[in-house]
């Protein structure tokens, strides 16, 4: 996939889920993604791609969530764009009922895999 992290965000910018795939950019660079959006949308140049000194943010939003992908690198945007919305489809294909049923079920330490 080539995306560094994968993080979901709130609409507040709080991290609710995170992977750190490769370990090539911190995981406190999330901190930089909301003023970066907010910013950006106040100039009107919101963009897909948000880049941070040498660390880009793919991103996008679903609801009150932000899906976002953090790589330093040249990455494959689109695979990483099919990547955050593949997610949003098993994410909403699942019932909310059954969700709360595996909640618990599921360990302290709940990696994303793919």
């Amino acid at each position: 996939m080539s995306a560094s992290a994968v993080f979901i965000l709130d609409v507040k910018g709080k991290p609710l889920i995170s992977r750190n795939y490769k370990g090539d950019v911190a995981m406190s660079k999330i901190e930089h993604f909301m003023p970066l959006l907010v910013q950006r949308e106040e100039e009107g140049a919101l963009a897909p791609l948000l880049s941070h000194g040498e660390v880009h943010f793919l991103w996008i939003k679903h609801s009150n969530l932000y899906l976002v992908a953090t790589t330093s690198k040249n990455a494959n945007a689109s695979l990483v764009y099919s990547f955050l919305y593949k997610t949003i489809e098993v994410g909403t294909s699942v019932p909310l009922a059954d969700w709360s049923i595996c909640l618990p079920l599921l360990p302290a330490s709940f990696k994303i895999l793919f």
